[in-house]
């Protein structure tokens, strides 16, 4: 039996969470069109035969302008020295960016074998990739231990990956039960669909002043209840999360209440509470107390 645990990095919005969700056959990480939407480190967890893999998507490597963004990133930086082995992701159909020198940068400060996935590669002709591949020599550097093309939303090239990894897990136990996909815990779980369904329904400033934290829950044999608050930063943004009526903030408990139902197999009651806390991304004893340990 082996087991290791291998980093997914890269620059925000690279396509990392979707290609966790891919290799571990589950809906974990959220995905969003929004850089910045994974915050924490999220394990997935996959058993192939006597093998079994831990893979850890990370939130984007960047330079951060709050408390919250230097939480994020350093997060993602202590992935690197935990990993067996370190997925650097890029976007195949864009230029490599000084965000990715930056997380190339700090993957260098680490001795932890690193490979270099292209991402989106259905929509690059095999010309383009090889000029990415001479791109990434030039710009990144050549000591990568291999580059593998894929396209994370329809899996392609997954099993490259698998096969790439198995050479580097290090430990002969296995870290999880069998059955396990993640170590998150139930309520991060909610707190992470909640958070999607406001991502995927909002737009400009929204998505990144939203906290969710759980005030309550009473499990009864037959249903379990939720109560929530949603914080955002200023009034003009509660309103808009709120919506005419209380249109969106219904939607938003909609979506959500039916993917945490098929998650946890029982039937929900969600309750929404919204809340200004300003400046909360810059408020230590609140991120404190939302478990971002800074």
């Amino acid at each position: 039996m082996k087991s290791g645990f291998i980093s997914l990095v890269g620059r925000p919005n690279v396509g990392k969470s979707t290609l966790m969700n891919k290799l571990i056959n589950e809906k974990l990480s959220i995905i969003s069109d929004k850089s910045g939407t994974t915050r924490d480190k999220i394990r997935g967890i996959t058993n192939i035969g006597e093998c079994q893999y831990i893979f850890v998507d990370t939130p984007g490597i960047h330079k951060p302008r709050h408390l919250l963004g230097e939480y994020m990133t350093n997060t993602a930086l202590e992935s690197l020295e935990e990993a067996d082995l370190i997925l650097f992701i890029l976007d195949g159909t864009e230029t490599i960016s000084t965000g990715d020198q930056f997380v190339r940068e700090n993957i260098e400060k680490v001795n932890t074998p690193c490979a270099v996935i292209i991402n989106k590669s259905d929509k690059m002709t095999d010309q383009e990739i090889e000029e990415k591949k001479k791109e990434i020599e030039e710009k990144l550097g050549s000591d990568f231990v291999d580059i593998i093309p894929i396209t994370a939303e329809y899996g392609i090239g997954i099993q490259r990956i698998f096969d790439l990894c198995k050479k580097y897990l290090s430990s002969n136990v296995w870290f999880y039960p069998e059955d396990y996909y993640t170590d998150m815990p139930v309520n991060k779980i909610v707190i992470e669909v909640i958070r999607e369904k406001i991502l995927q329904l909002t737009r400009d400033e929204i998505p990144h002043s939203v906290a969710v934290e759980i005030i309550n829950v009473k499990t009864l044999p037959n249903i379990r209840h939720y109560d929530v608050n949603i914080y955002v930063e200023r009034t003009s943004q509660k309103g808009i999360i709120i919506g005419e009526n209380g249109r969106l903030i219904k939607e938003i408990g909609i979506k959500s209440r039916k993917e945490i139902e098929n998650l946890i197999g029982m039937k929900i009651n969600l309750k929404l509470w919204v809340k200004v806390n300003k400046k909360w991304r810059k408020n230590k004893k609140f991120l404190e107390e939302q478990g971002y340990k800074l």
